[in-house]
């Protein structure tokens, strides 16, 4: 699939980019400097300003404004050249950046101050320091001297407080932005209430992943379900392993009785188990206990596989193998099936 195109609307940019695996970019403080002359190269060349930055030791923010329709081109510049020199300075080979820059277009103004406060704060978040302008790679600072750095915004803020409810909900917004052109204007497409999609989705797990992909950050998610971002990643990288175990094992025919367009979503987490102890073989059903945990597996076999005559095999090495039960085959064909039992008092009814 090919990448999607970057916006290179002239304006405002906040731009983040971490080391491969967030392994550390700065050693030192000459790396920062030679950092910081490779941006000011470039916005020479390619005509912007730099309005906040801060540079920590496994990423960097930067709050740009661009002049011309060249965000790519000068990041792609920046990025490369400093990689060359850090990989020769520390005789390294690969890449040195995660992927791509993330980049966010500032469609509404109103927001920056908001967005600066964000970037400058950064150390502080990070028990770098306990003040703002301490740490000497912010533009706060006031230790760096370039031609590219326009200080209008933060000489003009208030950083005596902590970001405020409201300044971090303008940071989400612009983070949790989908933008779309129309007449050359910039709109910011409205996502629906956060609500909604744990009203939609009786899977909470679903429901934070479909969030994710309609525009919101997991910081935000985090906070509507009173939890931490980092229990909402988790949550969130597990159940994309799930789906894709699921997908895997329905292309390979192991859901043979249904469409071969169902999705997991739509087969549910029940199913799914089900399926993959009847005819998954030994990995498979590893990896099914490492993803849905052993608790729900083992539910899900007692109350749909233990009793069933056609998988007394099957039971026998889940029971022993997994379970750690010891049973003989004798003990599953005394097993009553519950669902065809209740199945059958239904159709009486």
């Amino acid at each position: 699939m090919p990448r999607k195109r970057r916006l290179e609307k002239i304006g405002f940019y906040h731009i983040i980019n971490r080391g491969v695996a967030k392994t550390d970019v700065y050693l030192n403080d000459d790396d920062h400097k030679k950092f910081l002359e490779i941006v000011q190269d470039a916005s020479t060349e390619y005509g912007f300003e730099i309005y906040s930055f801060c540079l920590m030791s496994n990423h960097y923010h930067l709050l740009l404004k661009t002049k011309y329709e060249n965000l790519s081109s000068l990041l792609q510049k920046i990025n490369s050249r400093y990689s060359i020199y850090f990989n020769n300075k520390y005789k390294r080979v690969g890449p040195l950046w995660q992927g791509r820059f993330k980049s966010w277009y500032v469609y509404d103004e109103s927001y920056l101050k908001a967005l600066v406060k964000y970037i400058e704060l950064n150390p502080i978040k990070a028990n770098i320091t306990k003040n703002i302008g301490e740490y000497k790679w912010t533009m706060s600072s006031g230790k760096v001297e370039s031609e590219m750095l326009n200080y209008e915004l933060v000489d003009n803020i208030d950083f005596a407080d902590d970001m405020s409810l409201e300044e971090q909900k303008k940071v989400d917004e612009i983070f949790a932005g989908k933008l779309e052109i129309k007449d050359n204007d910039i709109k910011l497409k409205k996502l629906k209430p956060l609500g909604d999609f744990f009203d939609m989705f009786h899977n909470r797990e679903a429901a934070i992943v479909n969030a994710i992909k309609d525009g919101y950050q997991q910081s935000a998610i985090a906070r509507y379900l009173n939890l931490s971002p980092v229990a909402i990643s988790k949550i969130a990288t597990i159940y994309k392993q799930k789906v894709q175990l699921f997908n895997r094992l329905r292309d390979k025919g192991l859901f043979w009785s249904y469409s071969k367009d169902i999705t997991f979503d739509e087969a549910g987490e029940k199913l799914t188990i089900e399926y993959i102890l009847k005819y998954g073989d030994f990995d498979d059903i590893v990896s099914c206990i490492k993803l849905f945990g052993k608790n729900k597996t083992k539910a899900i076999w007692n109350e749909r596989l233990k009793s069933d005559k056609q998988f007394i095999k099957t039971n026998l090495m889940i029971a022993r193998v997994f379970w750690g039960m010891d049973v003989e085959s004798d003990y599953f064909k005394g097993i009553k099936n519950e669902r065809l039992e209740k199945l059958r008092m239904l159709s009486q009814q």
